[in-house]
């Protein structure tokens, strides 16, 4: 089968693929996100989750419906089942897309699989490598990073796995860096958001919230988060934790908080559905990551005007440069991360000050419809050529 080529008076056909389990992360709301705003008159686009048969708390269908997004889903019994590929052969030839775009080292395995017969254009984005198990760490990562090597292009995002997809044997002009996006009109800061929050979470008006967002897992590193929390209660009594996600790790969280004796001043909120909302109840948000792509979190903290404290993990420092958006402390170093984060309560200026920039910067440079009309032109570039 040929490559199919694009009418020039028509949209480019895109097949967005990605593997996802329960209600997966940032790069999982990006793709949303992206599929919901990208302009329909250039590119036509239809996601394809790859979720386990078994997955009581995958949510994608029905967001993607709301959105009246073009969806289907292959469900699979583990992480290489091949049966996946004649299904998703048969999406293909239904759709016929121009570019096949997958996200994660499983959808890129079957997305170079099937191009082999389909001959349609290849498109990856890695948001890093993040799982520190053996079979992913030795076998996994660095299969998916030789099987990148054929892809059509590639887009990192951040300069750290962009450099890495090259050290990897991936051509550097194939090689671009998408940095992460918000919508600035969806993030406003609210005083009366902020108050009904706060209140229905049982917060007072002069307690200093601390926050935290993410998938609870190793790479994020929420224990360091707490023990700098309580290096951080010793000096503000009246200081909260509040972690927002879910993930493997969730239990093991939960018991350092009863551990070390913060369950009166520590919370755990798991999923919550409007994020724009709950980040509003915090007065800092502390990320104490390990690893990182570009952290969407950080954006959206950006934007609603709440500093930032995080470590130099990954693209971090390209979304907020230290000093000037967000405190940017060495991973690892919960003793710099308490610090940083009693700079911010304190020197209340120089925080106002990042706070300032921070939102400008979201609302100009870092902004997701700049993301999305760079990644509409790959779209289009790479339908275009032969």
């Amino acid at each position: 089968m040929t490559a199919p080529i694009p009418k020039s008076d028509g949209p480019v056909r895109v097949l967005v693929l990605r593997g996802v389990d329960g209600a997966g992360g940032g790069a999982d709301e990006i793709i949303l996100r992206t599929a919901a705003n990208v302009s329909r008159e250039r590119i036509e686009m239809k996601l394809c989750f790859f979720r386990h048969r078994d997955d009581n708390e995958f949510t994608f269908e029905g967001r993607s419906r709301e959105l009246g997004l073009e969806y289907c889903d292959i469900k699979h019994s583990g992480a290489f089942d091949l049966s996946v590929l004649p299904r998703l052969r048969a999406v293909i030839s239904d759709f016929n897309p121009s570019v096949v775009h997958s996200h994660d080292y499983k959808a890129n395995f079957f997305n170079r699989a099937v191009a082999r017969r389909n001959k349609h254009k290849t498109l990856a984005t890695s948001h890093g490598w993040t799982g520190h198990g053996f079979v992913e760490r030795f076998i996994y990562y660095p299969c998916d990073r030789r099987i990148l090597r054929k892809f059509d292009r590639v887009i990192g995002v951040s300069n750290e796995i962009r450099d890495t997809l090259i050290s990897s044997g991936v051509q550097s002009d194939k090689v671009s860096v998408l940095l992460n996006g918000i919508d600035p009109a969806d993030y406003q800061p609210s005083p009366e958001i902020r108050n009904r929050v706060r209140r229905d979470l049982g917060i007072d008006e002069t307690d200093v919230v601390i926050g935290a967002v993410g998938r609870v897992e190793r790479q994020k590193r929420f224990d360091l988060t707490l023990i700098a929390f309580a290096e951080i209660q010793k000096n503000v009594p009246n200081a909260q934790l509040l972690i927002a996600g879910e993930g493997s790790l969730k239990r093991e969280i939960e018991s350092q908080i009863l551990n070390m004796g913060l369950q009166h001043c520590c919370r755990m909120l798991g999923h919550c559905p409007d994020m724009r909302e709950t980040y509003q109840a915090f007065d800092v948000l502390v990320q104490s990551s390990d690893y990182e792509g570009t952290p969407t979190v950080v954006v959206e903290a950006m934007a609603l005007g709440i500093p930032v404290v995080a470590t130099d993990a990954g693209g971090t420092a390209q979304l907020a440069f230290p000093n000037e958006h967000a405190l940017i402390v060495p991973c690892g170093d919960t003793s710099a991360i308490a610090a940083a984060v009693m700079q911010s309560i304190q020197n209340r200026d120089q925080t106002q000050s990042r706070i300032a920039a921070a939102r400008q910067r979201a609302e100009t440079e870092l902004t997701f419809s700049n993301r999305t009309e760079q990644l509409t032109a790959i779209y289009e570039s790479l339908a275009r050529s032969t």
